[in-house]
């Protein structure tokens, strides 16, 4: 099993809101000024100047993935998780890529945990066990769960990352959730 405790503070590495202006000006660039205008004034500079560096409040993302689902998705499921697929497309850079593929989906998993400490600090633990053909990998002690949104990010960002960095598909699905925490099993064949 393979840990990462993160600090208080919740908060979401910029890298994040680069990919997505990144993703809605390429593919949906009519509605980028939508999602900027459906987004509280308090948050809207994380996607309309983002640093990628910067470290954002949990709150500017909760604000940015209700734009994006309430304006690009229209509030569906499959919109929704195609625009994170689209995201983490554009957000595995290739060098990972390639290195990812020379090996196994298992050590892509293994990585999980430090690719959450590069995104995001705060309250949050993700512990992952993997197994031969199968991984179950547990978030807890993240209060954000409740949400809709968060569920599928998980959802629709966990397939593509180990697709992108190994080449094999990889079926997510989500287990169980509470407020704060939630578990996603993923089946994978080597």
């Amino acid at each position: 099993m393979f840990l990462v405790v993160l600090g208080e503070l919740s908060e979401v590495k910029g890298i994040w809101f680069v990919t997505a202006r990144r993703y809605l000006l390429e593919r949906h660039p009519r509605l980028y000024p939508e999602v900027l205008a459906a987004m509280p004034s308090a948050h809207r500079d994380a996607m309309a100047e983002p640093l990628t560096s910067r470290w954002y409040p949990e709150e500017t993302m909760r604000a940015a993935l209700s734009a994006v689902s309430e304006i690009v998705a229209r509030g569906d499921r499959s919109r929704m998780l195609a625009m994170f697929d689209g995201c983490t497309e554009l957000g595995v850079n290739h060098f990972f890529r390639i290195a990812l593929r020379l090996t196994s989906t298992q050590f892509a998993l293994r990585l999980l945990p430090t690719m959450w400490d590069r995104l995001r600090r705060g309250p949050g633990r993700l512990a992952v066990t993997v197994g031969p053909r199968s991984a179950t990998i547990d978030y807890s002690s993240f209060p954000y769960f409740d949400d809709v949104n968060y569920r599928l990010l998980v959802e629709g960002t966990l397939g593509p990352v180990l697709r992108l960095s190994t080449g094999r598909e990889a079926r997510v699905m989500i287990d169980r959730w509470t407020k704060d925490s939630l578990r996603a099993v993923v089946d994978f064949k080597e």
